[in-house]
Parts: C-alpha cells; structure tokens; sequence
C-alpha cells in the first residue's frame, strides 16, 4: 500500500502536496471498470433469460466504459507528472500483478462495444489482446527467472492467467480473421496454467496467516478462471461434460471462499484493494447463468439468479463506498 503522507518526510510531503491524489491512486483501480463490464454482461444475459429491460445492462457498460476512460487519464497524469511512483508500482513484486486490471479492462471493453461499434471494439480488442499475451509473458519469465518469495504470493498471480481466457469473449462476438485459433490458443493457456497456478494459491492461503485483511478480497480472483472458463471454453467449443465438471467444482468452491471474504469486510476497514473482488465475483456468476441457459433447470437458473444479484449488491456497495470517500476528500487514504 502507498504510504500515507503523514509518514513521509517533509520535503516529499511537500512534493506529493503539490502532485495530489493521483500520487496514491494504484493501477489496481482499473478493477472498477471490470466490474461493470461484468455487470454488464450479466444483466444483458438477465434480459435474454427473463426479459430484464436491456437499459440496466447496457447503462452498467457505458458506465464501465466512461469509468474506463476517467481512470485511464488520471493514472496517465500519474505517469506523467510522477512516473517514479508508476515505476514503484512496476517493480514492485505485488503490486505489479495489478497492472493485468488495465489490459484485462481494455479487452472486456471491446464486448461491451461489439453490439454497436465493430471497429471501435476491434480496436479495443486488439490492443487489450496484444497487452494480455505481452504482459502474461512478462510475468512468467519473473516467475521462472527471479527468486520469489512468500510474501509475494497473491491472488492476484492468476490475472496473468485470466488475462488471456477473457480474450475469446469479445473475439467470438466480433469474428475477426484468425478469432478462433486465437480462442483455442487462449483456453490452452487458460487450462495449462490456470489449474497449478489455483492450487499453488489455495495452498499458499492454507498455510500463510500474514495476508493483510486490505489484500484478502482478492482472494475471490480464485473463483474468475471457473467462470470465465467455462465461458470462453463453450463460446469457444460447446458444451459438455469437461465444462460441466469445471463449473460444479467453481460453486463447491466458491462458498467457503465468499464466506471468508464477507467476514474478513465486516471486521475490517474499506480500502480501495476492495474493487478487485468485484470482476471475479461477476464473472463467475455469469458462468452459471451460462451454464444455466446451456442446462436450463430450476436449481440453475435460481443460482444464476441470486449470484447476479448478490454481485449487483456488492458493486454498488463498494461504488458507494468509493463516491463517499470522494466526497469526504478521504479517497486517497484508501489506497
């Protein structure tokens, strides 16, 4: 976490006085725009199940969108006016997993568009698809080159794996040349690497108790690759008992983990490291409600139902949370 600025000497103090909040705003923020994309997606799926007025779904993506774009200038204006904190961030061994929210928001963006702008989505999707393969690379030869240690280890690791299976998503949407290898390509990676990398973290979330209370949210990171599998693999393929498995063994998993992150916010402090349960948590309740429409039974389309719900819930909490820090001009504390 940045250090606060009554802990800084007084000649940085007076420096970052004068830079402003965007000194303590994290790349990690881009977490935001994912959610709404998320949320998004999952509504547009709510109005072809049950007739859900498409509005909500599509003002949750423009929203994501116009999220997107604040976000990006500002951190911009970070890199621009104090790029030593951007490259703090960069080398840092934690916090560099976090520069996956911006690749991973760009590519989501481009299915946000898909329905009404085709080369303004292309764009988008071939800019956040060249940044995911580029900056998936980049942390795996940190992994297999560097010496790592056990502090580094978050969930946060897996956005070098989500960040390529979220690629098909707006790939099959806009069928440009070369989508579907490029689809096979990215569930191949999604599968070989995604399935190690989740148990080195749930073992690693077993047997180490020093992960601050502001990091455990992102411990729902575990629960994407289930939905976000199961998507792109059956948007990709089809459906079948391979994916079936896949997305059982995510909602076996995902109370206990959901459960533990409800506890860890009721005892502790909103920080803004809470955005990074947000995508995850939609993105595996869009996995049900795909699954649901690929198996339409009660049981399906009742969980489908209550997981978009309880995301909503959860976005907008936090998105409330955020605005009241805004207002109360305590927003840089939280980071």
């Amino acid at each position: 976490m940045t250090k606060h600025i009554e802990v800084i000497q007084r000649g940085e103090r007076e420096r970052i006085r004068r830079i402003g909040f965007v000194h303590f705003m994290s790349i990690s923020t881009f977490a935001a725009s994912m959610g709404y994309c998320g949320l998004c997606f999952g509504w547009r799926m709510a109005h072809d199940l049950w007739g859900v007025p498409s509005i909500i779904g599509e003002g949750f993506g423009m929203f994501a969108l116009l999220l997107y774009v604040l976000i990006f200038v500002r951190y911009f204006q970070k890199w621009r006016i104090d790029a030593a904190a951007v490259l703090a961030e960069w080398n840092s061994p934690t916090k560099v997993n976090f520069f996956g929210t911006f690749n991973v928001s760009t590519v989501l963006l481009a299915a946000v568009l898909a329905p009404y702008q085709h080369t303004l989505a292309s764009f988008f999707w071939y800019a956040g698809m060249i940044l995911i393969m580029v900056f998936s690379w980049i942390l795996l030869k940190h992994w297999l080159y560097d010496d790592q240690v056990v502090e580094s280890v978050t969930p946060a690791w897996l956005l070098a794996v989500l960040g390529p299976i979220t690629i098909p998503v707006a790939g099959n949407m806009l069928q440009n040349p070369g989508f579907h290898d490029i689809s096979v390509f990215c569930v191949a990676i999604g599968l070989v690497t995604g399935i190690p990398v989740i148990a080195l973290l749930f073992t690693h979330s077993i047997f180490s108790k020093h992960v601050p209370d502001a990091v455990q949210p992102s411990l729902m990171i575990l629960m994407a690759p289930f939905g976000m599998g199961y998507i792109t693999y059956t948007s990709t393929f089809h459906a079948d008992i391979f994916t079936e498995l896949f997305i059982n063994a995510g909602i076996f998993m995902f109370w206990p983990v959901v459960l533990k992150i409800v506890h860890v916010m009721r005892r502790s402090t909103f920080c803004m490291g809470w955005w990074a349960c947000s995508f995850p948590t939609m993105a595996f309740a869009n996995g049900v409600l795909h699954y649901s429409m690929d198996y339409p039974v009660f049981w399906t389309r009742a969980l489908g139902l209550g997981l978009l719900l309880f995301g909503t819930t959860l976005i907008l909490y936090l998105s409330i949370k955020t605005l009241y820090a805004a207002y109360k001009k305590t927003l840089w504390r939280l980071y």
